[in-house]
C-alpha cells in the first residue's frame, strides 16, 4: 500500500472552489460581516490561593445551582511502570470515604440531589459537581465532594471491583473499531513516550496494582498545587472563596507534576488490523507541534474546523456529498505538551480504504499548501463563536470550559473572538505549514481484508 501522505502538487479542492461561488451567488448574504460577534460579557474572576490552586469564577444569578468543575493534572501520562494507576485512582474516587462507606456515599449522593461526573485523559482528569445553591444543601454537597476527593477510602475489596470494570472496558475498546485504531496510532507515535497509551492502562498494568499504591499516587497527584479549579454560580465571591479554601486546605499539598518530554520524532505507516465487518474504520493521525496556549493555536484550530468539523468541512462536502464514500467524516486537534496529534476519522467501504486514504490525504496536503478560501474562513469562525457563546451561556459547559483553559487567567473571551477575526488564509497556511508533520502520519484501518479498488468516477458536471 503507498504512504498515505505521498500526492502530487496542492490544487485547489473542488468543495473550496463551489464554496465561493455559493457565497457570491446568495444575495441574502451579502453585506452580512461575517467577523462580526456578539460579544461575550461574562465577568471572569480569577486568583490563586495560598496553596497554589489557580481559580477561576463566575458569579451567575439566573439559576439557583452551583457547578464545580476541576482539574488534575493527574493524566495517565504520570502512571510511568504501573500501567492504569491513573485511572483506578479516579475511578475509585466515590467508592467510599474515611467516614462513608461505597453504599453510604451513594445514598448521601441521592439525598442531596447532586451530580458528580469524573473522566480520565492522557494528560489529566477531570471532576465535576452540579447542586442546587441553597446553603442547607450546598454546605453538605461540598463537604461530601471534598470527603471524596481528599479522604477516599481506597479499600482492597472496593479496587477489585474497580479493576474488573476496567478489565471489561479494556475488551470493548479493543474490539470496537474505532477504539483500536486510537489504540494502534498512539503505540505508532508516541512508542517509548508517555502518551503511548491511547487506553491508559494495560491489563497486566491494571492486576498489579495495589490500595497502597493508589495512596501514593493519590498523595501527589491529588495536591492542590496540582489543580486548576473553575467555580460558576448563585453564590457570592466571599462564598466562593470559602468553598475553594474548604476544598484545597483539605487536599494533600506540595507536589506538582514535571513537564512532560517531547514525543519522539514519528515515522509514517500503513497499519491494517484485520476484524471481521463489511467496512473499514479508518484513521488519519498527523503528529502536530503545538499547545493550545501556543499563539499559532487559534489559527490552527479554524484550519481543523475548514477540514473536518461539520456537516460545511471540505471533508465531509468531498467525501460525503460529492463521492457518497461515506455516512461522516472529522478531524480533531489534541494539543498535548509534549507533543499532539491531527486526526482525521471516518468509515468506508473495504475496497476503497487505499483510495480514501489517497483522497483524505491530498485534501489535507492542499489545506496545508493553499490555506482555506476567505468564505471557509469566515465560516469557521462563525462555527467557533458560536458554539463558544452555547458554551457560556450555561453554567455547567462554562464552568469546563474555564477549568480547561488552564493558567490562562482571566479569559478573555471577547479578545479571543476579535482574535480570530484578525486570522487571515495566508496565517492559516503558515500555521499548517509549521505545525504539521506530514511526513510522519499514520495511517491505521480496521477491518476485513478485501481487494482495493480505484474510487468511483466522480458524476458528470450537472448530472
Amino acid at each position: 500500500m503507498t504512504d498515505p501522505t505521498h500526492t502530487a502538487q496542492p490544487s485547489q479542492a473542488p468543495a473550496a472552489i463551489e464554496a465561493d461561488v455559493l457565497f457570491d451567488n446568495l444575495v441574502s448574504a451579502r453585506g452580512i460581516d461575517f467577523n462580526q460577534f456578539e460579544p461575550i460579557t461574562t465577568d471572569v474572576q480569577s486568583w490563586q490561593t495560598e496553596t497554589g490552586t489557580r481559580v477561576t469564577f463566575v458569579q451567575s444569578r439566573g439559576l439557583a445551582t452551583v457547578d464545580l468543575a476541576l482539574r488534575f493534572n493527574a493524566g495517565s501520562h504520570l502512571d510511568g511502570e504501573a500501567s492504569g494507576l491513573a485511572a483506578l485512582t479516579l475511578h475509585m474516587l466515590g467508592q467510599g470515604t474515611r467516614h462513608l462507606d461505597t453504599e453510604q456515599f451513594a445514598e448521601r449522593i441521592e439525598q442531596l440531589g447532586v451530580l458528580i461526573d469524573k473522566r480520565a485523559r492522557l494528560t489529566h482528569t477531570t471532576l465535576s459537581l452540579r447542586s442546587l445553591s441553597d446553603q442547607a444543601l450546598l454546605d453538605p454537597a461540598i463537604e461530601l465532594f471534598t470527603e471524596m476527593l481528599a479522604y477516599p477510602a481506597l479499600h482492597a475489596a472496593d479496587l477489585a471491583v474497580t479493576k474488573s470494570r476496567l478489565r471489561a472496558y479494556h475488551s470493548a475498546r479493543e474490539a470496537h473499531p474505532a477504539g483500536r485504531k486510537h489504540i494502534e496510532a498512539y503505540a505508532h507515535l508516541f512508542a517509548g513516550h508517555p502518551y503511548a497509551n491511547a487506553l491508559g492502562s494495560t491489563k497486566e498494568g491494571v492486576e498489579s496494582i495495589t490500595p497502597d499504591d493508589l495512596r501514593a499516587f493519590h498523595r501527589r497527584a491529588y495536591s492542590a498545587n496540582n489543580l486548576t479549579l473553575s467555580l460558576v454560580g448563585d453564590v457570592s465571591r466571599t462564598h466562593a472563596e470559602a468553598i475553594v479554601e474548604r476544598i484545597t486546605q483539605a487536599l494533600p499539598q506540595g507536589w506538582a507534576a514535571a513537564e512532560v518530554p517531547p514525543a519522539p520524532a514519528a515515522q509514517a505507516r500503513t497499519l491494517h488490523v484485520e476484524q471481521s465487518g463489511i467496512s473499514h474504520s479508518a484513521l488519519l493521525a498527523v503528529p502536530i507541534r503545538i499547545t493550545s496556549d501556543d499563539p499559532d493555536y487559534p489559527a490552527l484550530m479554524l484550519a481543523n474546523v475548514v477540514l473536518g468539523a461539520g456537516f460545511e468541512s471540505r471533508l465531509m462536502q468531498e467525501l460525503r456529498q460529492r463521492r457518497g464514500l461515506t455516512y461522516g467524516i472529522s478531524s480533531e486537534l489534541a494539543p498535548y505538551q509534549g507533543g499532539g496529534v491531527l486526526t482525521l476519522d471516518w468509515e468506508v467501504a473495504a475496497h476503497y480504504s487505499a483510495g480514501s486514504r489517497q483522497l483524505v490525504a491530498s485534501m489535507l496536503r492542499d489545506l496545508a499548501g493553499l490555506g482555506p478560501t476567505r468564505a471557509e474562513l469566515d465560516r469557521a469562525r462563525q462555527q467557533v463563536a458560536g458554539t463558544l457563546l452555547r458554551r457560556v451561556a450555561r453554567n455547567q459547559s462554562l464552568a469546563a470550559e474555564l477549568v480547561q483553559l488552564g493558567p490562562q487567567s482571566p479569559p478573555q473571551f471577547d479578545a479571543y473572538l476579535r482574535r480570530l477575526a484578525e486570522i487571515t488564509p495566508q496565517a492559516v497556511r503558515g500555521v499548517l505549514q509549521r505545525h504539521l508533520d506530514l511526513e510522519g502520519a499514520v495511517f491505521v484501518s480496521v477491518g476485513p481484508a478485501a481487494q482495493q479498488q480505484p474510487l468511483p468516477a466522480l458524476p458528470a458536471s450537472g448530472a
